[in-house]
């Protein structure tokens, strides 16, 4: 759940995770099957078997609901070992590649792929909700790294941050239907780390 739904529901009336499951379960559904177009506060809510009342009470607005559907496929914020700069990266790009195993979510990342830049209030509710954390959680393990000596302090971070899961978001994007092993994901890391390490 991101912080941004969970300010947006607390209050009101008890909670009911089965009701959150199914409305959740519901919009990745039609995402996979609609795309985002298709995707409705009215189809979400006759496909998970409740009132549309039921979700305006848990999200502010179909932006919500939709972030909050897909940073459900990322899971969690992982939690970095901290022991080494290439231990946080490889973490936090398997975070990256995490949610795409079943057909379904692939076609979710899919469209929003295609279809996020028509749509500019979901991509900023996305952009704040679900990548600002996890982009905030790497440019910290980077400062880290860069105070340890790990890495060059010469470095743009915020541009070591784009790159560093790039490799394996362009992979991903080329190969639908398969998703990284960790020897993969350790190649592209280890990559990006040859260039930004401190000789």
């Amino acid at each position: 759940m991101t912080e941004i739904a969970q300010a947006e529901r607390r209050g009101g009336r008890p909670r009911s995770e089965d009701a959150d499951r199914a409305i959740i379960e519901a919009t990745l559904d039609l995402l996979a099957r609609s795309g985002i177009a298709g995707t409705t506060i009215e189809g979400i809510a006759a496909q998970a078997g409740v009132g549309k009342t039921t979700i305006y009470r848990r999200w502010k607005g179909l932006e919500s609901l939709i972030c909050d559907a897909v940073a459900e496929l990322k899971g969690p914020l992982p939690t970095l070992p901290g022991t080494s700069i290439r231990d946080d990266l490889l973490v936090l790009v398997e975070a990256a590649a995490r949610g795409r195993e079943s057909a379904r979510n692939r076609k979710v990342y899919a469209c929003f792929i295609g279809e996020m830049t028509r749509y500019p209030a979901l991509d900023a509710q996305y952009r704040e909700s679900v990548i600002a954390p996890r982009r905030a959680l790497t440019r910290a393990a980077l400062e880290r790294a860069v105070e340890r000596g790990e890495l060059r302090d010469d470095l743009d971070l915020e541009v070591v941050a784009e790159i560093v899961t790039a490799p394996t978001l362009h992979w991903m994007l080329h190969n639908p239907e398969r998703n990284p092993t960790r020897e993969l994901l350790e190649q592209f890391l280890d990559g990006v780390l040859n260039g930004v390490a401190r000789g």
